[in-house]
């Protein structure tokens, strides 16, 4: 607060109030107490604060050597003038909670209004890295089944290459041959045929037609075992799955 202004507020108060007493009743008002109180809000006093002013006023103007009677009449009249000095701050009371009420309720609107968007953010990243593991487990499952299937189409190629130099060798050569048949080709098809069972359980991910591919090789891996363990029994050799 500012001290200067405090004391000359203090001072044009024990001036305007020692005007007002000397007034006959008829003639005194109110206009200039009241301008009092406006300048008390425009510095910042409380009611409290223009009560001492009030009070270093009396004490000025009516010392201690004054008589009771001269205190209590001009006390009584300088109630009213203090009422009316007071008017400018106590209305500026309720303007006061009034403004503070909604500045309350404007920040706890913004608190919830900054959790909601928080919330939606979070939410918002959690779904996104969801997807984001969702689409790269997809892709790994993806890119593990074509390259199951490749091995399985080039498996086929290889199988019926073998069964044409079969078809083309001697009976000692075939036979020869389908024993390399067994130990090259049989242990590649379980293999294969294990990992479809496993990439099927490990999926969380169809899609209609990978499901679909991975039951067709699936198939065709057990229609080759069927092929070779045909073409070993031919040639007198047992083959077992």
């Amino acid at each position: 607060m500012n001290e200067t202004k405090l004391n000359k507020l203090s001072t044009r108060y024990t001036e305007i109030l020692r005007a007002h007493l000397l007034k006959p009743s008829a003639t005194r008002d109110y206009l200039p107490a009241q301008e009092l109180g406006r300048q008390a809000v425009a510095i910042g006093l409380e009611t409290l604060d223009l009560a001492k002013i009030h009070d270093e006023a009396l004490s000025r103007l009516f010392p201690s050597g004054s008589s009771e009677d001269q205190r209590s009449e001009a006390t009584t009249t300088a109630a009213a003038f203090f009422t009316e000095a007071i008017g400018p701050i106590e209305q500026t009371h309720p303007l006061a909670r009034k403004a503070h009420a909604d500045l309350t309720q404007m920040n706890a609107k913004l608190v919830k209004r900054t959790s909601d968007l928080a919330k939606s953010n979070r939410e918002l990243k959690e779904g996104l890295a969801q997807r984001m593991a969702a689409h790269n487990t997809l892709k790994s499952s993806e890119d593990n089944s074509r390259k199951l299937l490749n091995e399985a189409s080039a498996l086929q190629l290889h199988l019926q290459d073998l069964a044409h130099q079969m078809l083309a060798s001697h009976e000692d050569e075939r036979r020869k041959m389908s024993l390399k048949l067994q130990d090259e080709i049989a242990q590649t098809l379980v293999a294969i045929h294990l990992r479809l069972v496993e990439l099927d359980k490990e999926l969380t991910l169809h899609t209609a037609a990978f499901k679909k591919e991975i039951a067709n090789t699936q198939r065709l891996v057990e229609e080759s075992v069927e092929i070779i363990n045909g073409c070993a029994h031919e040639f007198g050799i047992v083959y077992e799955n």
